[in-house]
């Protein structure tokens, strides 16, 4: 089956109702849907015709840019669309900077959603890639979150499994130190405890296992 156009959202009512209106654009045959990234990346072999994703970026297991690089890495030449209740600017400009093309809210209109999705498919240029209910938001571009160097560092140890302890031991710096780091960057991704601040760093491409197997 050569399908153009494939759906990758967990929620059943927005999964249908999104698999009816591609349908209803590309013809039944031709749009399929699955639950998962990792169902997706299991059916790349499947899916040599495949033109577009249609992207919800809240998935359990793997989502947000680690996602979005996973399909593109797959799924080469594929338009990635990111379909999410998400407003945040710092998803958007990830996302964005993964490789997505567009940035879609789930509240717009089926008709500006089929705009976009048409002028993806004709390989057309989009006035905006950021679209909310409130109409086209600019990517302006900016820094994606206020870490420090040293920050950074100390969150790359800390999504690696590492104690303040030990992360002080391989940065030689004092535990205390650590410790404020650490608050510091809990402050940034606003999040409350370490698994929190992983899942966050995943999600904005702040951090992938894969660079550091």
């Amino acid at each position: 089956m050569k399908i153009s156009a494939l759906i990758i959202e967990d929620h059943p009512i927005y999964r249908d109702a999104l698999l009816v209106f591609m349908r209803h654009m590309l013809g039944d045959a031709m749009v399929a849907a699955v639950t998962s990234t990792e169902e997706a990346l299991a059916q790349a072999q499947e899916h040599k015709a495949l033109r577009l994703i249609l992207l919800d970026l809240g998935l359990p297991g793997m989502n947000g840019v680690e996602a979005i690089s996973s399909l593109r890495k797959n799924f080469t030449d594929v338009a990635i669309v990111v379909i999410s209740a998400s407003e945040d600017r710092r998803e958007v400009d990830a996302a964005l900077r993964a490789g997505a093309k567009a940035f879609i809210s789930k509240a717009v209109s089926t008709e500006v959603m089929a705009e976009i999705v048409r002028k993806i498919l004709a390989r057309e240029t989009l006035d905006s890639n950021w679209i909310t209910l409130r109409g086209k938001q600019a990517n302006k571009e900016e820094p994606l979150l206020a870490l420090t160097p040293r920050q950074q560092e100390t969150l790359t140890l800390l999504c690696q499994g590492l104690s303040n302890k030990e992360i002080g031991l391989r940065l030689e710096l004092a535990e205390i130190t650590v410790k404020m780091h650490v608050t510091s960057i809990f402050r940034v991704l606003n999040v409350v405890n370490r698994t929190q601040a992983v899942l966050a760093a995943r999600r904005l491409g702040l951090y992938s296992p894969d660079q550091y197997d």
